[in-house]
């Protein structure tokens, strides 16, 4: 079973595999999307033959026989809560999860670690007093449970606390224990073997390793550690699978390394890749069963997939890699990425370099540098249609993963600390000016675009760089002082890190607010705003193109009443598509007049 997101309704459809066909199991007004942190994550779980899922008109938990045709049962009835990271208790018949209940009278929303009976609703209370809760994780015996938490003013990707408790036949903490040490470290993914060991990931050694904890503490998994490759991701989401057994003794895990992701055997023993008859750029949502596990596999070359494989055959058996959904090559000659790097300050800064095909490589082309949101995530050597719009039309694509992105370990992960709108700039143009001297860029066609944080990223580099022609804002940040103001819980610190403390430094704040130096962008610049974000507000956008258009600047704008933070209708996304291209050949074509 999986969720399906359904582009051309924009739902999220929770999908069973029947005869090897994907059956939608809900009726059309059901989406299966959680929105604690405002991203939600893990919003469904099995608990025998129910399956459970968070709706996201209302938020709520509902219950689907997977045995009848019935329609859907409304479980939770908490108009003001909202439920994540389900996890099925099916010693008690109850739900674990993560609730955030918004209340009028509260400046933020309370985080609580919660279980729900599955036959009355009934929501308990199991952990409280920490800013975040996520990840909990029962042993199988269900006498322990383990979750992460972490306080404001830190994020989960930067310093988390990993808890476990003694629980009671009702499923009551009887002793609850810190099981992290006072070390800063991200904590993530807990989870129990079969045989009862409380295994997690942590980056306290740089990169996001593996540990079980034994009677002398946690201790990393015997054998060398994979070079230079994280078992998890920053958890923006909550939800996260990047690791489990399929023996009692064998654990598999998805690591990543410079951008790529391959599955990774551990005997007990030692650390050994597992060769598969496919060759995925990108693997994630790891579930495991037995000799066979199930992942989402992302390709360069083709669409995205679900895969089953069979631990206990090679690569060379048919039947080793089967393609359960997805996976088709598209009907265009698609254009493959090249893992390039530029230096800055002696530090390789990665990116993936996506060039049309069958053009001469010693053909300087018109460049889109693209720079990612988060900032602290990362993008990855996928296949992403909107890049293949590019170079199907000419353009050539260079996707960074400036400082501050996550896959390359803490330390560089924490270089974007009080450094954004500095750091990021100077490898974008770092970027810029090696393509432009390896003869493959256009220097008199040079566009910057982003989302979000890397709109701001966008914004800054306009500011300060005289390297392009235009640029493109899609919902990006441009006043970070007003932002820290209006943002949700989640991130309502997040600026202090990579900004400064708004009170003790506001000048800080005004020094790298692209608002504050809109005079000094010189090119024309094209912004795209959902009227509904709540994480980046449109007042962000609209502060901006006045700023801008009071200077005379050619600005265009469109906003989309019916859209949040991420375009999710395919209609828009191709209108934002088209209206870029639009605009970046108006430019090309007055610069060449």
């Amino acid at each position: 079973m999986g969720v399906s997101f359904d582009a051309s309704s924009g739902l999220n459809r929770l999908c069973r595999f029947v005869s090897g066909k994907a059956v939608n199991l809900l009726p059309d007004n059901f989406s299966v999307r959680s929105r604690v942190h405002e991203y939600g994550g893990g919003a469904w779980c099995l608990a025998g033959d129910l399956a459970c899922f968070v709706n996201n008109e209302d938020q709520a938990i509902w219950l689907k026989s997977l045995e009848t045709y019935e329609d859907p049962q409304l479980l939770t009835q908490a108009p003001q809560t909202r439920f994540a990271d389900l996890q099925a208790d099916t010693l008690r018949n109850r739900l674990l999860a993560v609730s955030e209940t918004h209340q009028e009278d509260c400046a933020e929303p309370i985080n609580r670690l919660v279980g729900i009976d599955l036959n009355s609703g009934q929501v308990n209370t199991l952990a409280e007093g920490a800013d975040f809760y996520s990840s909990p994780a029962l042993s199988p015996d269900g006498r322990q449970l383990a979750w992460i938490e972490w306080d404001h003013p830190q994020q989960p990707w930067r310093c988390t606390r990993l808890m476990q408790a003694e629980l009671g036949a009702e499923g009551e903490i009887i002793e609850c224990v810190q099981v992290s040490d006072k070390q800063e470290a991200a904590w993530a993914q807990p989870r129990f073997s079969p045989a009862g060991q409380l295994h997690v990931v942590v980056d306290r050694q740089n990169w996001w390793h593996i540990e079980r904890l034994t009677p002398e503490g946690l201790v990393p998994l015997a054998g060398d550690a994979p070079a230079n490759t994280e078992f998890t991701t920053a958890p923006w989401q909550l939800g996260l699978s990047t690791y489990g057994w399929n023996h009692e003794d064998e654990l598999l895990a998805l690591g990543q390394s410079e951008g790529y992701t391959r599955l990774w055997r551990h005997n007990g023993h030692d650390w050994e890749p597992m060769e598969l008859g496919v060759m995925p750029a990108r693997l994630h949502a790891l579930a495991c069963n037995g000799q066979h596990l199930a992942c989402v596999a992302e390709f360069s070359d083709r669409e995205p997939a679900i895969l089953r494989i069979d631990t206990e055959l090679t690569a060379d058996d048919p039947d080793q890699t089967l393609v359960l959904s997805g996976g088709s090559a598209p009907a265009f000659q698609v254009s493959l990425p090249l893992s390039l790097s530029a230096t800055v300050q002696n530090q390789q800064v990665p990116y993936f370099l996506y060039r049309p095909a069958g053009v001469p490589a010693n053909q300087p082309l018109p460049l889109v540098i693209w720079t990612h949101g988060g900032p602290t995530a990362t993008t990855a050597p996928i296949l992403k249609p909107a890049i293949q719009y590019w170079t199907q039309r000419g353009f050539m694509i260079a996707d960074v993963n400036y400082r501050g992105s996550t896959g390359y370990g803490r330390s560089y992960r924490m270089q974007l600390e009080q450094q954004w709108g500095i750091s990021d700039v100077q490898d974008v143009e770092a970027v810029v000016r090696s393509l432009i001297k390896q003869g493959l860029a256009d220097a008199k066609a040079v566009f910057i675009r982003g989302n979000s944080a890397g709109g701001y990223t966008t914004l800054s580099a306009l500011c300060h760089s005289s390297l392009f022609q235009g640029g493109a804002s899609l919902y990006g940040v441009s006043d970070p002082a007003r932002l820290n103001d209006l943002t949700h819980k989640f991130e309502s610190r997040y600026l202090h890190w990579l900004i400064a403390d708004p009170d003790a430094n506001p000048e800080r704040y005004q020094q790298r607010a692209p608002l504050n130096h809109a005079e000094r962008i010189q090119v024309p610049v094209i912004f795209f705003q959902g009227e509904q974000d709540r994480v980046v507000p449109p007042e962000q956008t609209g502060a901006m193109v006045e700023r801008l258009r009071a200077k005379g600047l050619h600005v265009e704008t469109h906003y989309f009443p019916d859209e949040a933070h991420g375009f999710r209708q395919p209609e828009n996304q191709a209108k934002v598509l088209e209206a870029e291209l639009t605009f970046y050949l108006q430019l090309i074509n007055r610069s060449l007049s």
